[in-house]
């Protein structure tokens, strides 16, 4: 076990990031000491002692915020110290002091774990998108060009190297590389979504030809005569694909939600049912996709939470937020409440990447309440709507795109996760083609 002598300011904050970086990335246990004569994080064991100079905390008064703007770091500088191993510094300063019985690092990694995974920037954000999200544009991670980067996962491989090089016997990463699909089931059928005429209305105005209208008419009736699968129905492809490839899909249901952005079936429909029934007899995993209005609303979280679980005979566990819709700190808490042990929504609609600076699953925490919560957090590193509509690259530069985050996954022993729509599939609206970009994404 490693003491870990912090400063008597700030302890639940500090406490958090030393716990999140060294007992869960690392797997180091530690026992923390508060201590008045400390200004810095000092690590000890037997005769040896690590210090992270601290460039971020103390510069407060106590009970004084730190989530403001002018406190966002403003230059981010790659380290070329030797030792240093090219991180990237957001709080602190690039010197690193190393000796047979002590290191001491002048970066502040603590701060910067709390600030990537507290997601604190996004509670000061001066503008939001029209969900009413943080927009991926106002991040610090986008705007200086270290989105792909997964800096927290950089920091515990360093932290850990130096741990060893000063003979501390790190316990063996029993993590491996994962490659875990989702899917979220916005739309489950096509010519049954909306009333006929609306369908076959926006199905004239991508074409605006009478021939073809026929042809979307008689297909209308092929599938309502299960003559035809629905262009939407693409679970047993999805499935079968991931069962090739060692892996399993997570499919997010919606159990509720009253707006435009959703409604489109209903968990007691038959069909419905027994594709739930399907997708749990060869063993892929269910969760909840609360609706659009419920990010700041556990009460309608729980509610539809329930739904599902009264429709598919599970408890249910983790969810993502519809449309990603999102708030800091106050979507985490509502899940908690709600009785959600697991959220993958933290990733940005616009762009792929590592919005919390990690691949793996971290604890959460209350930044307005001070504490961490009973909830876990697995990023989301890419969805299908983000590289189309978003990045607007062809399916080759997606593919490209797509296979340098898994590289950085691996490397890291990560959880590779990605959202694939079942309606993207049906190629309709543009997305010939896009099915080779899945097929790499979930191929090792």
């Amino acid at each position: 076990m490693i003491t870990v002598r912090i400063p008597n300011n700030y302890i639940p904050e500090r406490t958090y990031a030393i716990k999140t970086l060294l007992t869960h990335y690392c797997g180091v246990q530690v026992e923390i000491q508060p201590d008045d004569a400390i200004e810095h994080y000092e690590l000890q064991w037997a005769d040896k002692s690590l210090t992270i100079i601290d460039g971020f905390f103390g510069k407060f008064e106590a009970g004084a915020t730190y989530a403001e703007k002018a406190n966002v770091p403003k230059t981010i500088v790659e380290s070329q110290s030797v030792g240093l191993y090219n991180i990237l510094i957001l709080f602190g300063e690039e010197q690193l002091e190393i000796t047979r019985e002590k290191i001491v690092c002048h970066v502040d990694l603590f701060a910067g774990v709390f600030f990537m995974l507290t997601r604190w920037e996004e509670t000061i954000g001066e503008h939001k998108d029209l969900h009413n999200r943080f927009p991926a544009n106002e991040a610090l991670s986008v705007k200086e060009g270290f989105i792909l980067r997964p800096i927290i996962d950089e920091y515990a491989t360093l932290l850990k190297l130096w741990l060893g090089t000063l003979g501390y016997a790190v316990p063996l990463d029993k993590a491996s590389f994962k490659i875990i699909p989702t899917c979220d089931v916005d739309m489950p059928f096509y010519w049954s979504s909306k009333p006929l005429w609306k369908v076959l209305g926006g199905r004239f105005r991508q074409h605006f030809n009478p021939i073809k209208l026929w042809r979307d008419y008689q297909n209308y009736r092929a599938v309502g005569a299960l003559k035809k699968t629905d262009p939407y129905d693409t679970f047993e492809y999805l499935m079968t694909l991931a069962e090739k490839n060692k892996s399993l899909f997570q499919f997010y249901f919606l159990g509720g939600g009253k707006t435009k952005y959703e409604g489109y079936y209903q968990l007691q429909d038959p069909r419905i049912k027994a594709l739930i029934e399907e997708i749990k007899s060869r063993g892929h995993a269910l969760g909840l996709h609360p609706s659009y209005a419920t990010y700041q609303d556990a009460e309608k979280i729980e509610e539809e939470k329930v739904t599902l679980e009264e429709n598919s005979g599970m408890s249910i566990t983790f969810s993502r937020q519809h449309f990603l819709r999102f708030s800091i700190p106050e979507t985490w808490n509502q899940l908690a409440i709600a009785g959600i042990s697991e959220d993958s929504t933290l990733g940005y609609a616009a762009e792929p990447g590592f919005r919390c600076g990690t691949c793996k699953p971290f604890p959460v925490f209350d930044i307005q309440q001070r504490k961490e919560l009973p909830l876990m957090e697995r990023p989301l590193l890419i969805m299908d709507v983000s590289l189309r509509h978003y990045k607007k690259l062809s399916v080759d530069e997606n593919i490209a795109l797509c296979e340098k985050i898994k590289s950085e996954v691996k490397k890291h022993n990560g959880e590779f996760i990605f959202l694939w729509h079942n309606s993207t599939l049906s190629e309709i609206g543009g997305w010939e083609g896009w099915k080779r970009v899945l097929e790499s994404l979930i191929q090792e």
